[in-house]
């Protein structure tokens, strides 16, 4: 082989064992060691906290990347390039305690670090999270984060007085919400029947919101009833009892049956009351 082509091939060897050094030799040897969140709800800010070991005998600089730290109602995901938080951060766009800038200094040993996370819908998320020094990937894991569904429940509950000639039911409801999500546009229907009779007297459908471990009041007007349930022993008293809409007039030889029922999605609740009670009619 000729002096010159020995020359060329001991460079081009050179050249690959310096890359391969330079790439794979002395850089930083981080690892992920666990992830968690606590849980938080669709619509709410959480937090991932993330253990980064440094099996350095020296502090070394990386970034951070994660996928999915976002998603909107339309499943769109936006990940938080390079982002990191403070202990004492208390919202996503605090800007006095989020670095978008900086990396991240790992001393040897263990290491906390914490990055943002919020999701617009419930359901189950897989957050990657890659760790880098200088353009080299270290390490990276995948973290699957649950946004729990919320939990829709109904309660209805009434006061009764006696006024003049007839007793007057004010019937209050409620949307439970035993989830930590927020519900919107929950549909509501109510029905009222005429035992008696079977006869349907009224039929009412409205959309409520049910905020996280919240019990959210039905009704038409703020601190008035849902419904009132007239029961005339003589005359109906002809009061309007505005500005509630849902008015039921019955006489003493009436029982009506209230229902009503919530449907979240997939969830339907059930909540039902008689007017006037069994034990009222004994």
């Amino acid at each position: 082989m000729k002096k010159s082509a020995l020359i060329s091939v001991s460079v081009v060897l050179l050249a690959l064992v310096l890359g391969g050094s330079w790439y794979y030799g002395d850089g930083a040897d981080v690892k992920i060691t666990d992830m968690h969140a606590s849980p938080f709800g669709a619509g709410d800010s959480g937090k991932l906290n993330i253990t980064l070991q440094n099996n350095g005998l020296k502090p070394v600089d990386v970034w951070l990347e994660v996928e999915n730290a976002f998603v909107d109602e339309n499943g769109v995901s936006y990940s938080t390039p390079r982002l990191i938080i403070s202990d004492n951060s208390t919202n996503p766009w605090d800007e006095g305690s989020a670095s978008l800038q900086k990396p991240i200094k790992l001393v040897p040993g263990n290491n906390s670090v914490k990055v943002w996370l919020g999701y617009k819908l419930p359901g189950e998320y897989p957050v990657k999270v890659r760790v880098i020094q200088n353009s080299r990937l270290l390490d990276e894991e995948t973290y699957p984060v649950n946004i729990p569904f919320p939990e829709i429940h109904l309660k209805l509950e009434y006061e009764m007085e006696s006024k003049n000639n007839s007793d007057v039911y004010r019937i209050y409801g409620y949307i439970i919400n035993k989830g930590l999500s927020y519900a919107r546009n929950v549909s509501t229907n109510l029905t009222v029947t005429n035992e008696r009779t079977g006869e349907l007297v009224l039929t009412s459908s409205e959309l409520y919101d049910a905020g996280e471990k919240d019990k959210s009041p039905l009704w038409t007007w703020p601190d008035y009833p849902y419904a009132i349930v007239e029961i005339a022993h003589s005359k109906p008293s002809g009061k309007s009892y505005m500005p509630v809409k849902n008015v039921v007039i019955g006489s003493s030889e009436d029982r009506f049956k209230v229902n009503v029922t919530a449907r979240w999605q997939n969830q339907v609740a059930f909540a039902e009351l008689l007017i006037p009670s069994k034990e009222e009619t004994r």
